[in-house]
């Protein structure tokens, strides 16, 4: 019971960390599209990049660690479809990282606006984004939705999977083209108001 109690938190701490580091940087990102990358954002970057790759790992370890323990304990352990169904959530995470390892950043170390690529590379990295973080967040919820344990059909969970993920993809391609096509009029989006001590900007 301490082994599993251990796993449980060490798992949902390496989710919590890599959802609350993945929001960080996508929001931050989002307020400088229309900016060349800094060398300071580059290192957010990687910095980004190397604790969602723990975080990762220490799932895929948790992970293996509940499937042992489970079965271990609880006979039919591995028919619950809902934990399957995190399996290959997890898998796609993998996955999609490797490949944004390999093609997201190397155009990203460049160092060039970001809404200045053509648009259908601007989307291709964005829906890389995407499936990205709705996958963290889809793992996080099955982590929690204890109600959905051999109660949810593995057919279910992937079909409100690939929902959010269409959802969040045709949203996130609105927003780019959207912001792609106000760049290339030249329409730049306005200052974010300023929170000195004195509520002005520096001078």
């Amino acid at each position: 019971m301490l082994l599993k109690n251990a796993l449980v938190f060490v798992h949902l701490l390496a989710m919590a960390v890599a959802v609350g580091k993945m929001l960080e940087y996508d929001f931050r990102f989002l307020r400088s599209v229309h900016r060349p990358i800094s060398a300071q954002q580059w290192e957010n970057l990687l910095h980004t990049k190397r604790t969602m790759t723990v975080a990762l790992g220490v799932l895929w370890v948790t992970g293996l660690g509940f499937l042992y323990v489970g079965q271990a304990q609880y006979p039919g352990y591995l028919a619950n479809e809902k934990l399957w169904m995190k399996v290959l959530t997890v898998c796609v995470l993998t996955l999609n990282g490797m490949l944004m390892h390999h093609f997201a950043f190397p155009y990203m170390q460049q160092g060039k606006v970001f809404l200045q690529w053509p648009l259908g590379r601007v989307l291709l990295l964005t829906g890389s984004a995407t499936v990205s973080s709705i996958s963290w967040l889809y793992a996080s919820f099955l982590g929690i939705a204890r109600s959905w344990n051999d109660t949810v059909a593995f057919g279910h969970a992937l079909g409100v999977y690939v929902a959010l993920l269409l959802l969040a993809a045709a949203g996130t391609a609105g927003l780019m083209a959207f912001l792609h096509h106000r760049h290339a009029r030249g329409i730049q989006p306005g200052p974010l108001p300023c929170a000195g001590p004195r509520g002005g900007c520096p001078r």
